[in-house]
Formats: C-alpha cells, structure tokens, sequence
C-alpha cells in the first residue's frame, strides 16, 4: 500500500489541532479528516473511527509518512 498523494491543511481551531490531511493511497483510495493532533508524548495522526488498518505495521507506516511530512512541510523557519 502507497500513498500516492498527500494533502495536509494546517489547522489552529484547538491548541491540539495541529493539521487536516487527505490522504490517497494506491492512486484509487481517498482517506480525508485525518488529523494531525498535539498531546503530552508529542504529536500523533488520528484517523477517522471508520478507517481501520488490516495490521499495525500499515498503520504505522501511514502516520510515519504523514507526521514526515508534515515536519519537512510545515516545521522549518
């Protein structure tokens, strides 16, 4: 599983609303209201309830590339 495409929209709504993003993946599947949040340990991706992964390692590698992203896209000053 690739993604294909990545949209991430910062967002400042709430103090742990970081970002929105869309993801595609496969060039044939669209995922939006992905959130980027900010908690204690940092900050993680939220998918929506209705999006489950078929194992962990997906999972992870999806959020590994959201929140790489993000950090090339939007941290630097």
């Amino acid at each position: 599983m690739e993604i294909t495409d990545l949209t991430i929209i910062p967002e400042k709504a709430h103090p742990s609303h970081i970002a929105c993003c869309t993801v595609t993946f496969d060039s044939a599947l669209i995922i939006s209201g992905i959130h980027i949040r900010e908690a204690k340990k940092g900050i993680y991706v939220q998918f929506p309830a209705s999006v489950n992964f078929t194992d962990e390692p997906n999972r992870k590698e999806a959020s590994n590339r959201i929140l790489a992203t993000y950090v090339i896209n939007h941290c630097s000053e």
